[in-house]
């Protein structure tokens, strides 16, 4: 068992040795999201952990948060890894659990955040300041920025329409040694599943991992006619194939990872109530993107 009952008020979690960004990680925070509903406390015991990629912080933030509006309490112990101990003080999550205030001595940290749907203004500032104008991001025209911008924005634009959430929670991490960049969008409220399963009659039997495929399919939306869709996915997977990055989303039951053109598919036992979307940037890439609509400055992408 992963959880471990102290008393009738209080849980300890010990949290694994690893946490990636996978299939695995994933399906960890959604029993998580799930086993911590209770107006109790919970402790987070961090002392078996040895690897946890920081950008996982945006999950972790996001069930910390949602859970805690309805009465659940959170402690968080033994975080004695130094390496753990350093990614959580560069991404500012030591100072979200209490730890004292941050000390950013690396700019490997893409800060976690926590948006309201509504602000777009924070999050395009958010955007332009940690991941486009990032020294570690491979040389892209201003016309190329400004494509990616767009289609990172419009994620986020599809979680304000389709999720019913309040929130979006946001998190990131260079790894140049690596030669890698992962961002990490976390939004409690409607799924996939939800959305495509109620579009259409036949679509009433999907599980998560067909529902995400067909969302993601250039083209499928489950928007209004009214309403413009589908360009974000396009946009970011189109760049990460050329990039040789990798597009995960777990939703519901469902998970979908792409990379290149493999795709892999997964359903799970246990629900994530919302969506993780996760992009990885290849950083090694020497490619110089451009695009046929340049624009005249840098200030044109925000």
């Amino acid at each position: 068992m992963w959880l471990f009952k102290k008393n009738d008020s209080r849980k300890e979690i010990i949290v694994p040795e690893e946490l990636r960004s996978d299939g695995e990680g994933f399906a960890y925070f959604s029993r998580l999201l799930n086993e911590t509903k209770e107006k109790q406390t919970y402790v987070l015991n961090f002392q078996n952990v040895k690897f946890f990629e920081a950008n996982l912080c945006a999950v972790l933030g996001s069930i910390v948060i949602t859970n805690g509006d309805q009465g659940a309490k959170f402690e968080f112990i033994n975080i004695s890894n130094s390496f753990l101990k350093r990614s959580l003080n560069n991404n500012g999550f030591s100072e979200f659990m209490g730890n004292g205030k941050t000390n950013y001595k690396s700019n490997t940290g893409i800060p976690f955040r926590t948006f309201d749907m509504k602000n777009e203004a924070d999050v395009e500032s958010y955007m332009y300041t940690y991941i486009l104008h990032s020294r570690y991001v491979p040389s892209m025209s201003p016309g190329a920025k400004r494509k990616i911008f767009r289609s990172i924005f419009e994620i986020y634009q599809n979680s304000v329409i389709h999720s019913g959430a309040d929130k979006i929670f946001v998190c990131g991490q260079y790894f140049p040694g690596k030669g890698r960049m992962v961002l990490t969008m976390v939004e409690i409220g409607k799924t996939f599943k939800y959305n495509v399963t109620n579009h259409k009659p036949e679509f009433k039997d999907y599980s998560g991992s067909e529902s995400i495929t067909w969302a993601v399919k250039s083209g499928n939306t489950t928007k209004s006619k009214n309403e413009t869709g589908g360009l974000g996915l396009d946009l970011i997977r189109s760049f990460l194939k050329m990039n040789d990055g990798k597009l995960q989303i777990r939703s519901a039951d469902g998970y979908w990872e792409e990379r290149k053109n493999d795709t892999f598919v997964k359903d799970y036992d246990s629900d994530f109530n919302g969506s993780i979307v996760n992009i990885e940037f290849n950083l090694r890439d020497k490619q110089s993107y451009t695009t046929p609509e340049e624009v005249s400055s840098i200030k044109d992408i925000l």
